[in-house]
């Protein structure tokens, strides 16, 4: 499952380099596609959620939530929310394009 996949990536890699920003893009790139991918959300909402919820946690943070296995009720409610949000998002940029 590309969860594993990343939780290794972060494992190996964030810790050794909290500081590098290119780390973390890389995480929250492969984050954006299993958005996509695994949850069925377009591209751009993929994007703004993963965004979001990248930009509220620290690296250390990152790595606690790709260590888990199953979403706590917390982020289960944080990622519905960030969902609604960004899909209305990009339904009015759409509709005002």
């Amino acid at each position: 499952m590309r969860r594993l996949l990343i939780v290794a990536l972060l494992a190996l890699v964030l810790p050794a380099m909290s500081g590098c920003r290119s780390t973390r893009d890389d995480a929250r790139s492969e984050f954006t596609e299993q958005l996509e991918q695994e949850g069925g959300l377009p591209r751009e909402v993929a994007e703004c959620v993963a965004d979001r919820f990248f930009a509220a946690r620290t690296t250390e943070e990152l790595s606690a939530f790709f260590e888990r296995v199953e979403l706590t009720e917390s982020e289960q409610a944080e990622f519905a929310m960030l969902g609604e949000e960004c899909t209305a998002l990009s339904t009015s940029t759409t509709s005002t394009s």
